[in-house]
């Protein structure tokens, strides 16, 4: 069986991350840890399972929209996965 961090502990100028494995060897820290919820003894048979896979709970970074300049075809940010993008405008003449 092992300590394992069920949350950031900083034990001994060490930061041990969820998951880590703890020292074990001072008594009282790790009763405090398991009263706290900190630390769990884990059987590492009983307990190995698969890490679940990560799902992105957001939209896609990047703004889509108008720009406030007044130009319809000046997009802000990434251009939208469902949209086809806008074939590019044909640069203007500078008068001089």
């Amino acid at each position: 069986m092992t300590l394992t961090a069920m949350r950031p502990v900083l034990y001994r100028s060490h930061q041990y991350s969820p998951g880590d494995t703890l020292p074990g060897d001072d008594a009282a820290t790790v009763a405090a840890w398991l009263e706290a919820g900190s630390a769990k003894w884990l059987d590492e048979e009983a307990d190995a399972q698969p890490a679940p896979k990560a799902v992105m709970a957001a939209a896609l970074p990047g703004r889509t929209g108008l720009s406030s300049d007044g130009d319809p075809g000046a997009m802000v940010g990434r251009v939208p996965a469902r949209q086809q993008a806008e074939k590019p405008r044909p640069k203007r003449a500078v008068k001089k």
